[in-house]
């Protein structure tokens, strides 16, 4: 695990699965986990590295948006979830998808990610958020606060900002990243709509963060992720 500050660290990606970093924050009363990984294993081996710890299981998973290597994991997962309303809409709409349509739907473009994580359609077990809100909604974990945000972000609709105001910290999922339509995508950090990432940006700004953590990089200064897409937003 690796510690941003005495109450908040994350489990590093691995970019071998391109599975994302999972976010933890100890409250006093319970704590929080930041996204429900790709896959069961995923969240297994999270667990695995809080029980090293000797910290306690997540009472509450906060998924940052729908994509699988996100909320795939759902089904395993420790005490309730909660997403925004968008986010559960879209999972939802895969749960009704026939596996194997949903399946080609992602490898269409040669994803081979996901298939190192399901080697079959029907080894895909999709789960719903116990809590969705919309907008903005504040949580109380016991002695600090977690602030929720659903924002317009360049890589998908259904964004939502984690905050700890006590700490100056952002989980922003991959919310600064573009859209994501093949592994060349990957590559190049995503397809970006100027207009959603006018907004992204604005956000961040509004929030205030010190330390933004993005989901599949090294943690950065908030002004220096903002100058960053700054300067993506000015070649577009």
């Amino acid at each position: 695990m690796v510690r941003i500050s005495d109450r908040i660290m994350f489990m590093p990606p691995d970019h071998s699965l391109d599975r994302p970093l999972l976010g933890y924050i100890k409250g006093g009363s319970f704590s929080v986990a930041v996204d429900a990984g790709s896959s069961p294993s995923h969240v297994g081996k999270f667990y695995d590295e809080l029980e090293k710890e000797g910290l306690p299981l997540p009472g509450l998973t906060i998924l940052t948006h729908s994509h699988w290597d996100h909320s795939f994991g759902l089904s395993a997962i420790h005490g309730l979830s909660i997403a925004n309303s968008i986010t559960y809409k879209h999972l939802v709409d895969d749960m009704r998808t026939p596996p194997e349509e949903l399946f080609r739907s992602y490898i269409s473009e040669d994803y081979s990610f996901l298939r190192k994580e399901y080697p079959t359609p029907d080894s895909i077990d999709i789960s719903l958020p116990d809590i969705s809100f919309t907008s903005h909604l504040s949580i109380d974990a016991g002695d600090l606060v977690i602030e929720l945000s659903h924002v317009d972000s360049p890589h998908t609709d259904d964004s939502t900002l984690v905050f700890i105001p006590s700490d100056g910290v952002l989980f922003i999922g991959d919310a600064s990243s573009g859209e994501i339509i093949s592994d060349k995508d990957l590559e190049s950090g995503g397809r970006y709509g100027k207009r959603a990432l006018e907004s992204f940006i604005s956000a961040l700004k509004d929030i205030g963060a010190e330390t933004v953590i993005h989901s599949h990089a090294e943690p950065v200064p908030a002004g220096k992720e903002i100058s960053y897409l700054e300067g993506v937003l000015a070649e577009l």
